[in-house]
């Protein structure tokens, strides 16, 4: 039967109070003192209802009573009561306070809106009695690897230790593991776990044929090496990453941070320990000589919230960042909820509020900004070469290399007599000027600024303005930095050697500004000089060629000719220039007549080396490069043979018309180098890293978590509690790290192994996967969590080796068919007596969808792409100046990568995306929610790019589907569903098919509507009514609960 998505779920409410709730996955029977587990029964108890006033968080703490340590409890009071007296409940004033009748006197207090139920009251006395032993929390103490059930029902089927665990539970419910499932079941979910995708027919066809006794571990294996496996776990990894394309703050403007997702999927690909993605993202940067794949790992603590808002306050951004990634860290690796020592000592676990300003220390020292000003690359970032890329970047060097060392070859063999020898240059030069800018820009420039009004302002002299030349001069007021530029002139200014740019600027000597600045734009814009202070565009930190520093200001109140020497600003003769802008920081400007002087000799003076080296030495060979330059001072009889050579192979190759020829074929092969070398380098993306200051910076507790209110010193240390620090190791984030990792951590692996546990089966062993602490819930399977997180460490924290077991026990390979009884008994299937089922995460619905279409991309990687979505939805959440406060849609391919890839704006995150609930990622998140909603049912029918993969799958349909409707009908169950359709299945889909074919046989418009939503093109050699028939079947079958569910 067909079951359409667009009627969720209803299940009725289980109101769980928090002692039952910890208790909800244990046999419902009375416990015998002996068997009085102090974590599991006492501590949730004491946790809930008593740790507020009597807890870790000292500043709260009443009546000078502490309960969550066992000295604290047995401690006599002022009152000289005693609230723990082991064995004896008539002195333990805890009992007599929980079962008081006496509203003044009884605990928890009437006003708490707490109340112990009568089970809790007894488990108190049947402990109290038992002698009161104490212990810690469950998850602070060290993972076991305690001996693996055995099973006595031979039945049972058994793969690993995972099953034995598992079936040893099931046993004690009363309950039965439920039979394997379909290889058609199986394939597909396994195929949607380790890659997000389904599989095709023919990987179907293939497994079925598959009769040997391992088919399924080599299906496993095989899903396990494809890069769509490091592409699945990746996109689960961002969500703890809080990865986004977006600062998230203010603009919310863009980042380049996409290489460190790149960096993610090479390594869940690559199947890197564990233990090493751990400590390559927390410190990459801080390993001996770290690669430049150990620092793009970094990028995960740059993936934070910032701000470039104006008026925010340099130091309580410092904090709020530190804070964020304190909380980010402890999360992920100690499944803790640390912010809430931020403002004072926790009140359920034993953070105290020092301790968290102590890992606080370890991020407090970035040389990061705490505005990022609004920047696609804030500091500190880099270059980010792939390997593919780095090692044709080394083979084009060495050929430029090789080319170059042949031209000192070629000067050799050239013959040449100097016509001119002996005589005396009298004409200095001839010079030419280029007006480039004046009452226009060049042709074909693109204006652009970086302000709203994207266009130049001209103003005429007759208004009243300053015009030099012409009718006009163009310009600009402005508060702060502002410019206005174009870009794309053609023809551009090819540089020659020894030109000078020039341009005439006006200050206004009532507003002037602060900086002026010229730019130059070839391949890039890193061509710049400015006068006055720095405060024009500049690469961080630098005053070179990419920012040179002119001077002052030039006179206010008249016009002033500013000149550049091409060569000051990284010039080099044959550099084509196609765009320039005029910078300010502040007041008014005025700007006109800008363009190029050129000067030269004749070509008869070119033919001369003599006339040419005394042109130079009259005071033209700045311009040349330095060697040459240094060589042409040398007299000429005192010059060396090296510096001779290099003064007549600059000559013969750059100056002489009639022997540049001798040189063109090595020339050309170095410039068809340097032109892919060239492009391979701007193709080069740029990331965010982590980088740490010099000198470190003080860190204070803060009381309440204030920025200004000071208090205690404190340094980079761990909290010994959780585990001992390393003797060895570094104070600083690597030191961290390393801790994270170490054998004595309790944590790590059980959060780790948990989650990993959580994205196969659903739910995690601990369902609070986020939180591992006093205030989460109980593990459902304690026992197997710990052999699982021991065995990931022993392994060496290999991840494909943890995933292929769980995905080979029979556990995981149960139907998730079951009886009502079963459903009845264990609703949520924390017992797991049946297999893993549960509605796909929003990514897979969408790629699933372009898989059956045929629209999805292969490439893996790259950045960032922006897919349909509904027009409008960025500009509400926009600023003016913001580069995200306007979506523009991209176009082709880029429509049809996989969602991972899809531009996240943290403020307006992906609209299909988040109604099947994907985070919003402005904070770290381990556990998805998963909803039915109607709005999910109005995606899969109404979004365009659902649309289009039904369309593009019906066009799959009458090509690859066969050519009797019947077998169209098996091709599209096989290909969405994995399985066969049920006879009353194919009948209702034919029955369908007809009606709408006799419908838009005789409707042309609804077919042309149907077919030209999406952008792919239409195959017109199909016919139109048939197509689109099958467009409405594919599109219902998209629609189906059961294509939209794992199980």
């Amino acid at each position: 039967m067909i079951f359409l998505y667009n009627i969720p779920r209803i299940l009725k409410p289980l109101l769980f109070n928090c002692f039952i709730f910890s208790f909800a996955l244990i046999p419902d029977q009375s416990l015998q003192a002996k068997e009085i587990d102090f974590s599991k029964n006492i501590l949730p108890v004491l946790s809930n209802n008593c740790f507020g006033c009597h807890g870790p968080d000292k500043a709260k703490r009443k009546a000078g009573l502490r309960l969550d340590k066992a000295e604290g409890a047995k401690a006599t009071l002022k009152s000289g009561s005693i609230a723990l007296v082991p064995g004896n409940i008539s002195e333990s004033a805890i009992y007599q306070r929980i079962t008081s009748t006496d509203p003044e006197e009884v605990m928890p207090p009437a006003d708490s809106g707490k109340k112990l139920t009568k089970e809790e009251t007894d488990r108190i006395k049947d402990w109290i009695k038992s002698g009161g032993e104490w212990g810690k929390h469950w998850s602070f103490e060290k993972p076991v690897k305690s001996k693996v059930p055995g099973i006595t029902n031979n039945e049972w089927k058994v793969e690993n230790p995972i099953d034995q665990f598992i079936h040893s539970r099931i046993g004690q419910e009363g309950m039965a593991p439920e039979k394997e499932a379909t290889k058609e079941t199986l394939i597909r979910r396994a195929t949607f776990d380790l890659t997000g995708l389904p599989p095709t027919v023919n990987e179907i066809d293939q497994f079925l044929s598959d009769r040997s006794g391992n088919a399924y571990e080599k299906l496993v294996d095989r899903l396990l090496k494809s890069p769509r496996y490091g592409e699945q776990m990746a996109r689960i990894w961002l969500d703890a990453a809080r990865y986004a394309d977006t600062h998230g703050l203010h603009l919310d403007n863009e980042r380049s941070i996409w290489p460190y997702r790149n960096w993610v999927i090479d390594s869940f690909n690559n199947n890197q320990p564990f233990d090493q993605f751990t400590i390559e993202q927390l410190a990459g940067d801080l390993l001996p000589e770290p690669s430049i794949e150990q620092k793009v790992a970094t990028g995960f603590n740059r993936c934070n919230i910032t701000t470039g808002e104006g008026g925010s306050i340099d130091a309580e951004y410092y904090v709020r960042y530190a804070v964020e990634r304190v909380e980010t860290t402890s999360t992920v690796w100690l499944g803790l909820t640390a912010g809430c020592a931020n403002c004072h000592d926790h009140k359920f676990d034993p953070l105290s509020q020092k301790e968290f300003y102590q890992l606080f220390s370890y991020f407090y020292s970035l040389t990061e900004k705490a505005m990022d000003g609004n920047k696609l690359l804030p500091p500190p970032s880099m270059k980010a070469p792939t390997k593919i890329q780095r090692a044709e970047m080394t083979f084009l060097k060495d050929k430029i290399t090789s080319a170059q060392k042949q031209i000192p070859e070629i000067t050799k063999n050239i013959e040449y007599k100097d016509p001119h020898a002996g005589k005396e240059l009298k004409v200095l030069d001839s010079t030419s000027e280029l007006v480039w800018i004046e009452d226009s820009i060049p042709a074909k420039a693109k204006p652009l600024g970086n302000e709203a009004d994207k266009s130049w302002k001209f103003v005429k002299k007759s208004e009243g303005h300053p015009v030099l030349s012409g009718e006009t001069s163009t310009t600009r007021t402005a508060t702060g930095l502002s410019q206005h530029f174009f870009e794309g002139a053609n023809p551009p200014l090819i540089i020659a050697e020894g030109d000078v740019l020039f341009a005439h600027v006006y200050l206004d000597s009532k507003n002037p500004p602060e900086t002026i600045q010229l730019q130059f734009r070839t391949n890039d814009w890193n061509h710049r000089a400015f006068w006055g202070a720095n405060k024009g565009y500049s690469i961080e930190g630098k005053t070179d060629h990419t920012n040179f520093p002119m001077g002052e200001l030039p006179e206010k109140g008249k016009w002033v000719r500013l000149e550049v020497p091409a060569k000051t600003v990284g010039l080099s003769p044959g550099s084509k220039v196609d765009g320039w802008a005029f910078t300010q920081f502040g007041g008014t400007v005025y700007w006109d007549k800008s363009g190029i002087v050129t000067r030269k000799l004749s070509d008869e003076q070119l033919v001369s080396f003599s006339l040419w080296e005394q042109y130079q030495l009259k005071g033209h060979s700045s311009s040349l490069p330095k060697e040459v330059h240094e060589a042409l001072k040398v007299q000429s009889d005192q010059r060396t043979e090296e510096q001779k050579n290099r003064l007549m192979t600059h000559y013969f190759l750059k100056v002489n018309p009639e022997t540049k020829a001798s040189f063109a074929p090595t020339l050309r092969r170095e410039t068809e180098a340097k032109g892919r070398l060239t492009a391979i380098e701007k193709a080069i993306p740029s990331t965010l890293i982590m980088e740490d200051r010099k000198e470190p910076r003080q860190a204070y507790i803060l009381e309440r978590g204030e920025y200004t209110q000071q208090r205690e010193k404190v340094s980079p240390n761990l909290p010994g509690w959780i585990a001992p620090p390393n003797k060895d190791a570094p104070p600083n984030r690597l030191g961290l790290a390393k801790w994270l990792v170490s054998p004595e951590q309790p944590l790590t692996s059980r959060v780790t192994v948990n989650r990993f546990w959580q994205q196969i089966f659903g739910t995690g062993l601990v369902k609070t996967s986020e939180d591992f602490g006093v205030q989460g819930e109980q593990p459902s399977h304690p026992e197997l969590l710990d052999w699982m997180a021991v065995d990931f460490m022993e392994s060496g924290w290999d991840v494909k080796r943890m995933i292929k077991m769980m995905l080979m026990s029979s556990t995981y390979r149960q139907s998730s068919k079951a009886n009502p009884e079963k459903f009845r008994q264990d609703p949520e299937n924390r017992i797991l007596a049946r297999g893993p089922r549960f509605r796909l995460d929003a990514e897979s619905i969408r790629d699933q969808a372009l898989v059956m279409s045929g629209l999805l991309g292969n490439k893996i990687g790259g950045r960032s792409v922006k897919p349909y979505q509904p027009a409008g939805l960025w500009k509400p959440v926009g600023f003016g100046g913001s580069n995200t406060s306007v979506f523009k849609q991209d176009k082709g391919e880029a429509l049809y990568r996989r969602s991972m890839y899809t531009f996240w704006k943290r403020t307006s995150h992906p609209p299909s995306m988040a109604i099947f609930d994907a985070p919003n990622r402005e904070t770290c998140t381990v556990r998805r929610e998963r909803t039915n909603t109607p709005l999910q049912a109005l995606v899969l029918m109404n979004d365009v790019q659902f649309f289009e993969a039904a369309r593009k799958f019906g066009e799959r349909v009458m090509k690859e589907g066969g050519n009797g409707t019947e077998e169209r009908i098996i091709f599209i169950f096989r290909t969405a569903l994995g399985r066969l359709p049920s006879e009353s299945e194919k009948k209702s889909i034919l029955n369908l098919y007809n009606e709408h074919l006799k419908d838009f046989s005789n409707n042309n418009g609804t077919v042309t509507e149907i077919l030209s939503t999406g952008e792919s093109a239409v195959d017109k050699s199909l016919n139109a009514p048939e197509l689109a028939s099958w467009t409405m079947i594919t599109h219902l079958i998209l629609n189906l609960s059961e294509t939209v569910t794992k199980g």
